[in-house]
């Protein structure tokens, strides 16, 4: 209750940063909120607090900085506007995370919940990908994505509400990419934006993260995602951190993991 007060008391007009739109600002804890609308959708300002937390704890480890700086989020007032706001988005996107100015920005959506999951889908690039910068590098796509997945809609206690999990549990065996092949693919550019081909993919990149999260400790995953950063290959850091003999060797383990979990449904 403290909270909420806290939330609508800081929530004041801002100076103009859109031609066309008023900017005002409300400000909670760990987020500067910048919103076209008069007023924040009911419960949005209390769920990103609780997605800081849950990130906090998974990926504190990559962005210390998260717990003492605030996190700037655009609001725009629809998809129009944030398409042809300053950060000039990709029309089909529905957020972006702005690495150079620590902030995310998404278009105002319908349902609260959305736009949650996808604050959360962001963030959790914008506290990643700075992580692998600092050395000037960017993640390998399937980590990248994968990981953002897996922050986007999974409960660490009931991962099976996640429809990523859902649809990784019915896919088929034999519709997995072969691991070497699924490590090297960049989903829009390799497979030619085929929709049922990119959609494996991407349920493949959350099958695959959630596996190496929540199958060994925070600390094994923040070392495999250093060693990347330190430019070892994938290979070399799965023998590193998981001690995995080689990639084969990680899929099989992978796969009879999948198996398990299909059991167990």
């Amino acid at each position: 209750m403290i909270f909420c007060l806290a939330v609508l008391l800081a929530a004041a007009p801002a100076s103009a940063r859109q031609k066309e739109w008023d900017w005002r600002q409300t400000t909670t804890p760990h987020f500067n909120i910048l919103h076209q609308s008069p007023w924040l959708p009911p419960g949005l300002a209390v769920g990103m607090e609780r997605i800081h937390s849950r990130l906090r704890m998974d990926l504190g480890a990559f962005s210390p900085w998260m717990s003492k700086e605030r996190i700037s989020l655009y609001v725009y007032r629809d998809l129009a506007t944030y398409v042809q706001g300053e950060f000039s988005p990709p029309p089909w996107s529905n957020g972006m995370a702005a690495y150079d100015k620590k902030a995310v920005a998404i278009p105002m959506m319908k349902e609260t919940s959305q736009m949650l999951r996808v604050i959360s889908h962001e963030t959790t690039h914008l506290l990643f990908v700075s992580y692998f910068r600092e050395r000037k590098r960017d993640p390998p796509r399937w980590l990248n994505e994968g990981l953002a997945m897996v922050e986007e809609a999974e409960s660490r206690e009931r991962p099976e509400i996640s429809p990523w999990h859902q649809s990784m549990i019915a896919m088929k065996p034999a519709a997995w990419l072969p691991m070497a092949r699924f490590f090297e693919i960049s989903p829009t550019e390799d497979l030619h934006d085929e929709k049922a081909r990119v959609a494996g993919w991407y349920v493949q990149a959350y099958g695959v993260i959630h596996f190496l999260i929540r199958r060994h400790t925070n600390l094994q995953f923040k070392s495999f995602c250093a060693q990347l950063r330190d430019g070892k290959t994938v290979p070399e850091a799965l023998w590193l951190t998981f001690r995995y003999r080689s990639v084969g060797d990680f899929e099989n383990k992978w796969r009879l993991w999948l198996a398990e979990q299909s059991r167990r449904r």
